[in-house]
């Protein structure tokens, strides 16, 4: 006999394409005109209570105009916080995402998706007053300061400058979307808790944009965490479209590998197209649906809470100062 989820799960989300999207389309965050993943009743009514939001420059807008798009998407945020203040916060600080569970309304922690915007490693300093406080290196792509998994080559002096001014900001190393060589000059570099806010397991999907056992291992031996991302390409394990016997593939796989204190969901909705996501997984308040499916696969309550919230929360709650 199945277990029955008895309540809604606090979700920590890793990875949501929100500014982007919402330039992108110029729609709105409430009641949006076009097909989204994402609004606010969908956070809410998911019990999402935390949000990795993101600063994505897509490589078309590159170089010419990465920092006009940049701050866009940071004044978007601005004005999200302003006129919905009554849902929604800015996380700065260790105590911003204390009594999470308790708290009405949902955190934004703001990730750089692609270190591009950043000019300078000294112009660091300027974004984490504006809130960004986990970075990902590089995009598929290559920068100034590191490759993507479409390039191959290593981490820049540049690059290494970066890594050392995050170090002394508190800003959090995410893995994701880094080459093999750019992945280890990196983790051995960082002196945080490093994540990948939206790998899945190479092993299982052999897809450049996912993480190999290797890597894995040592996510998990820092103490990190790795997001399962929900976009298809990097979830399927067969022919037929993903469901989500596909997530808890990848999931019970990675915990194999890493332990249950190590994986987390960074589900990149809004990122791609809506068709590209699983069945069922279509919109950011079926994210409930993934811990229900696992208490029915027989994972405890408190493993369940540790992958949709509490592993992301040791970790940022550490890196965050």
């Amino acid at each position: 006999m199945h277990k029955k989820m008895s309540k809604k799960f606090t979700i920590v989300d890793a990875h949501e394409d929100i500014a982007f999207h919402l330039n992108y389309f110029k729609r709105s965050f409430v009641n949006p005109e076009v097909p989204c993943m994402i609004t606010l009743p969908g956070l809410q009514e998911g019990n999402v209570k935390l949000v990795f939001n993101t600063i994505f420059v897509p490589p078309k807008q590159k170089p010419d105009s990465t920092l006009k798009s940049a701050m866009e998407q940071l004044a978007t945020y601005e004005e999200l916080y302003r006129d919905c203040e009554q849902d929604i916060y800015r996380v700065l600080k260790p105590r911003d995402i204390e009594n999470l569970d308790d708290n009405p309304r949902i955190g934004f922690l703001t990730l750089m998706e692609g270190a591009d915007p950043i000019e300078e490693p000294s112009e660091l300093n300027m974004f984490y007053n504006k809130g960004v406080r986990v970075i990902g290196l590089a995009w598929n792509d290559k920068n100034h300061y590191a490759s993507g998994n479409d390039t191959e080559d290593g981490l820049s002096e540049m690059g290494r400058e970066l890594v050392k001014r995050m170090n002394d900001l508190g800003v959090t190393l995410d893995l994701s979307h880094l080459n093999e060589r750019c992945f280890w000059d990196s983790i051995e570099l960082t002196e945080l808790i490093p994540i990948a806010t939206h790998s899945n397991a190479r092993t299982l999907t052999d897809h450049p944009r996912n993480l190999n056992d290797d890597q894995l291992r040592a996510i998990s031996k820092r103490g990190g965490v790795v997001g399962i991302v929900l976009y298809n390409l990097f979830l399927k394990t067969t022919e037929k479209v993903p469901t989500l016997e596909d997530v808890y593939a990848h999931t019970d796989y990675m915990i194999e590998i890493m332990g249950e204190d190590h994986v987390g969901i960074g589900s990149d909705m809004d990122g791609a197209r809506i068709k590209d996501f699983p069945e069922g997984l279509k919109s950011i308040d079926k994210l409930q649906s993934i811990a229900e499916f696992f208490i029915a696969k027989g994972y405890s309550e408190s493993r369940v809470k540790k992958i949709m919230s509490g592993n992301f929360l040791r970790v940022m709650g550490k890196n965050l100062r």
